[in-house]
């Protein structure tokens, strides 16, 4: 009997332990990774896009202080709003599958959000939708190649679900260009 016991007892204690040692536990909270390791394009366009985000919400909050027509402070609220929300997703899907962000602007976003804090009235709405029309111009044609050359699923989604936001914002400034 006594012996019985303890094979069953062993026997329980290796079932219980047999979940210990397999796949690694989430302890940060992070949804587990889905897919295969990011290339080095999907790499790109995350840090692209996250920069992006972060100019064109500083420049947006910009807009919607100094904007000397309302046009322009409109879309600087769409572009702080809309880009906040996709940051957070770009953000979050970084996080997960373990690619690190930059955490400041580049130097030509540096220059450029520099140039509309001095710019003032009719000069500041012509250099906001003149550098707005410019990136996103760029971060169209960068999402179009994540969306033909990524290899991560999750990149390629999140390029997916930016993709109508950043032509709208450009449609949206070309309108103000032509008023």
């Amino acid at each position: 009997m006594r012996t019985r016991l303890t094979m069953l007892l062993a026997t329980a204690a290796v079932v219980a332990l047999s979940g210990c040692g397999g796949a690694p536990t989430n302890t940060a909270g992070l949804a587990p990774r889905t897919d295969a390791q990011p290339s080095e394009q999907d790499r790109t366009w995350m840090a692209t896009i996250h920069q992006g985000n972060l100019a064109e919400i500083a420049a947006g909050r910009l807009a919607e202080k100094k904007g000397a027509t309302d046009q322009v402070k409109s879309i600087g609220r769409m572009l702080v709003d809309d880009h906040t929300q996709l940051d957070q997703k770009v953000t979050q899907t970084a996080s997960q599958l373990g690619i690190q962000l930059p955490t400041s602007l580049t130097a030509a976003q540096g220059a450029m959000v520099k140039r509309l804090q001095e710019a003032k009235g009719k000069d500041f709405d012509k250099e906001f939708v003149a550098s707005m029309t410019k990136a996103h111009k760029e971060a169209i044609e960068a999402t179009k190649q994540e969306i033909s050359k990524g290899s991560s699923p999750a990149v390629v989604a999140l390029a997916k679900v930016a993709s109508p936001s950043l032509l709208e914002h450009l449609k949206a400034l070309k309108k103000v260009e032509s008023d």
